[in-house]
């Protein structure tokens, strides 16, 4: 069964204009026909078509249900890349495979200085819906990376992918499993000698990815892949 994204199925039984042309117009909804919905928080609905009205399709709420959450979380702070398009692959990926939060950071080698969040909130949502994660990503918006390093309160293991020696572990032998982590991705031409100071200074750990050199947002996929083995 195909979800659709509804913030609070509760206390709004109206799917949004995009949601219900989409069930009216493609899925040729009727009264009285059952769809599902998800909030991003962790709940799925079933809820039956009252009026199916392409613009504004109502609906009532039939059975409620609680998927079960992780025990890890991971965030992956990554820099912009110079295409969007690439940007907007990783996001999407990284949503599919369950990353729970994204930011986006601005570094001194960063080429892209503007990123679309709107854009990047909807490739959230797509993937959510399609993978059926019960958990929207959180997209946050472009920051520069000395105020997002500033601003980390969170309780977690913290990583840069980053070869400076070429004798950095391995992230999948730095990672526990079932603790929450954060790992940074830097732009082409990585991180600049200043902001590493800055980095280890703020205890992130210099990790491998690996022999290869990968493009940016193949780096994200890899760290969020290996977060999600060694947690299996």
């Amino acid at each position: 069964m195909n979800f659709y994204y509804h913030t609070n199925p509760e206390d709004k039984s109206m799917l949004s204009l995009e949601e219900s042309a989409h069930v009216v117009k493609v899925l040729r909804a009727k009264t009285g026909d059952q769809i599902a919905l998800m909030d991003g928080l962790g709940h799925s609905y079933l809820v039956e078509i009252t009026d199916p009205n392409p613009r504004k399709c109502t609906f009532k709420i039939i059975e409620k249900t609680k998927a079960k959450a992780k025990c890890f979380r991971v965030h992956l702070a990554i820099a912009p890349t110079k295409s969007v398009d690439r940007l907007e692959w990783f996001v999407e990926k990284a949503c599919e495979m369950g990353v729970d939060e994204i930011s986006i950071i601005q570094t001194q080698r960063t080429e892209r200085k503007k990123v679309n969040h709107e854009r990047l909130e909807k490739k959230a949502i797509s993937a959510m819906k399609q993978s059926k994660n019960f958990w929207k990503c959180q997209v946050n918006e472009l920051k520069k990376l000395k105020d997002f390093v500033n601003s980390q309160k969170e309780e977690a293991n913290k990583y840069v992918a980053y070869v400076e020696t070429g004798t950095e572990d391995l992230l999948q032998k730095k990672l526990l499993p079932k603790t929450h982590c954060l790992i940074l991705i830097g732009p082409e031409g990585d991180f600049s000698p200043e902001e590493i100071d800055l980095l280890k200074n703020a205890k992130f750990e210099m990790v491998s990815l690996g022999k290869n050199v990968l493009r940016t947002e193949t780096a994200g996929v890899a760290a969020v892949h290996t977060v999600n083995l060694i947690n299996q």
